[in-house]
């Protein structure tokens, strides 16, 4: 009889665990799976905050796409790590970029093979992540002529129940221009490596390149991989990251998205600057050495107006709050009212005065581990409350 009540009680927890709403987790530029870099994760850094938020209840994943890949590919590939089946990056797409349309090896299980319009996902993401889930949304409600893949050939409307992002930049960086038109290609991009270090880069870390046919050898170094890749064709496309993070990539994608009317949006905006007199930005002393000098190349810059100047080191901050197209239209948007949460409506949060990568755990000495946990409850706290 025991027996029985204990397998009663084990069928029915798996069954209560399996009931709980999705949460993904979406990593922006430069980010990594949970399976790279041994125990330093980019969500948490020292801090497992996927295992952190699972054992406060909440059903959370993560997915790891292409590091500096475009915004199409990093959306198609975490469709299929969360459905199941094979890669497949679509056959227009692939002939315009030249690009392999289904890579050897890019079969997924899928952890959330219910994923439909009935069982709809949360998507926590950060950085380029807001545009890769924008992006996600775009392909999962459009439905694409010629294609034959079950994503694009089909409209899956209500997929998603809520996006969640932080430090995206909707609008691009000028950044992203900067060290496109300046400096040697990608060579120059560490700072938005955060605090990895060079070894762990070397042995852990996969630029999940395999559509490019530009797979990182054995024992070959970053450095010299960074060559290659800046011989490549890569460097010129525009179904790569650099464009997809400028200015004028993120308008042309604002161009062709809307908000969708069923569909919750959170926008967290981060600074850790100071403005001057002649209305440039500094960084503040909150602000990582690390992202000090692209900080400044932002606070700086002439290019931009001067509310863009304010940024968290990497983006600025002006540009997170919610799209806007080419034209200067701004897509629906408001203050947050924990009292009147709408969908269809980018609802802006209060800003953070946190850098680009402390947000997310990135800090080597006095991290508030604490505050950082708190964060993140209250946002699953808050998607799990949605109606």
């Amino acid at each position: 009889m025991k027996i029985k009540i204990m397998f009663i009680l084990i069928f029915l927890s798996s069954l209560f665990a399996s009931s709980k709403p999705t949460i993904i987790l979406l990593h922006g530029f430069m980010g990594w799976g949970r399976d790279e870099m041994g125990d330093y994760y980019y969500w948490g850094g020292a801090t497992d905050l996927q295992e952190y938020l699972i054992s406060e209840g909440f059903n959370v994943h993560s997915v790891s796409v292409g590091p500096i890949s475009s915004n199409w590919d990093r959306a198609i590939e975490a469709f299929y790590q969360i459905k199941g089946g094979q890669l497949d990056y679509g056959s227009s797409h692939s002939v315009e970029y030249d690009i392999i349309q289904k890579p050897e090896g890019k079969y997924y299980e899928g952890f959330f093979q219910d994923w439909n319009q009935n069982n709809p996902i949360h998507i926590i993401t950060h950085s380029q992540g807001g545009q890769t889930a924008r992006m996600l949304e775009y392909l999962l409600k459009t439905r694409f002529e010629g294609e034959e893949s079950d994503l694009l050939s089909n409209s899956k409307e209500g997929w998603i129940k809520s996006i969640t992002t932080i430090s995206c930049p909707h609008n691009g960086t000028i950044l992203a221009n900067e060290v496109s038109n300046n400096f040697p290609f990608l060579q120059n991009m560490t700072p938005f490596f955060g605090i990895l270090e060079e070894s762990k880069i070397n042995e852990l870390y996969n630029f999940d390149l395999e559509q490019w046919n530009l797979n990182k050898f054995k024992d070959e170094v970053t450095e010299d991989y960074l060559d290659r890749l800046s011989q490549s064709g890569i460097k010129d496309s525009k179904n790569f990251s650099a464009w997809d993070l400028s200015i004028e990539g993120a308008k042309q994608f604002n161009d062709i998205y809307s908000t969708d009317s069923n569909v919750y949006y959170f926008s967290y905006a981060t600074y850790s600057t100071k403005e001057l007199e002649d209305k440039t930005h500094v960084p503040d002393f909150n602000m990582s050495l690390l992202v000090w000098i692209p900080s400044l190349i932002i606070g700086k810059s002439s290019k931009i107006p001067d509310e863009w100047h304010m940024n968290d080191g990497i983006i600025s901050t002006v540009s997170m709050k919610y799209p806007i197209n080419s034209s200067g239209d701004a897509e629906p948007h408001k203050e947050f009212d924990a009292n009147n949460i709408v969908k269809g409506t980018w609802q802006i949060m209060e800003p953070i005065h946190q850098d680009h990568h402390i947000i997310i755990g990135h800090r080597l000495i006095n991290l508030d581990e604490e505050n950082m946990k708190l964060f993140y409850r209250q946002i699953c706290s808050r998607l799990y409350s949605l109606k």
